[in-house]
């Protein structure tokens, strides 16, 4: 058992662990940022990008973790579906994580819901999802899982108002983030 003093330089190590990998950004970039989602969002993304030259992405918070899966799940379906995200190998990152679970922390409950649907059925044909395949074969592979077209859709009508809330949920604890200077 670990006493109060030990727990307490455990927090502290991490605490000091994390401030390597939160980027610093000025507040006056932070306030010309904040007013689009995804301006915010990538003032963040391209902080950790150069980081992540330096330091290790294990060394990152949760909640960095969770803004970077994000956005890679964002650009795999807006590309190309939750087909795509698989067959370019973000399955398990996205579907065997805590990934959804920190989206309706967050506030983000109806991608979160989305993401789980997906999930259910990446679980039910994982094996057979994750073959290497040839283009045309991929192609086919949209008419074999038609509930994810139904779930790629849903995720277009619902991806702006969910990432606005992501959005929100950052600037209330952006310290989870960045360092604010």
């Amino acid at each position: 058992m670990q006493t109060k003093m030990e727990t307490q330089k455990e927090t502290i190590e991490k605490i000091n662990k994390h401030k390597k990998t939160l980027p610093h950004i000025k507040k006056e970039e932070l306030l010309n940022y904040n007013e689009n989602t995804w301006d915010l969002f990538f003032l963040l993304l391209s902080n950790y990008y150069e980081i992540m030259d330096i330091e290790t992405e294990d060394d990152f918070t949760d909640s960095q973790h969770t803004l970077i899966a994000y956005n890679i799940m964002y650009g795999e379906i807006t590309t190309g579906g939750f087909l795509e995200l698989i067959k370019n190998g973000y399955g398990s990152y996205i579907f065997e994580s805590l990934f959804s679970e920190t989206l309706k922390k967050w506030g983000a409950i109806q991608m979160a819901v989305n993401i789980d649907k997906a999930k259910e059925i990446y679980f039910e044909n994982k094996f057979e999802l994750e073959i290497a395949r040839k283009a045309e074969d991929f192609f086919e592979m949209y008419q074999q899982y038609p509930a994810f077209n139904a779930l790629d859709n849903e995720f277009f009508k619902i991806m702006n108002s969910e990432s606005d809330k992501i959005k929100r949920y950052i600037l209330k604890n952006i310290n989870d983030f960045a360092i604010i200077e």
